[in-house]
């Protein structure tokens, strides 16, 4: 799957899960290494916010207060499910 990719629904999971459907495709990101490694994520830590996740129009996924990740990042959290 490429970046191009257009993520069509997003659902969050405890404790740092996401659920991103694709065209036809579903796959599981991890985010737990980001949010405990950057401390620009730290909102993300709680659930209450994590859960307001929201697709950007370029493709990514945001958060109300700023938080992303690209297109092109998305991958680098998959997981195998």
């Amino acid at each position: 799957m490429n970046s191009a990719t257009k993520i069509t629904q997003i659902r969050a999971e405890p404790p740092y899960f996401l659920y991103v459907m694709f065209e036809g495709k579903e796959i599981t990101l991890d985010l737990t290494p980001l949010i405990e490694t950057r401390e620009a994520f730290w909102r993300l830590k709680n659930f209450r916010y994590f859960r307001n996740v929201g697709i950007d129009p370029l493709g990514g996924i945001f958060w109300s207060e700023g938080e992303d990740i690209s297109p092109t990042k998305i991958f680098e959290y998959e997981i195998n499910s």
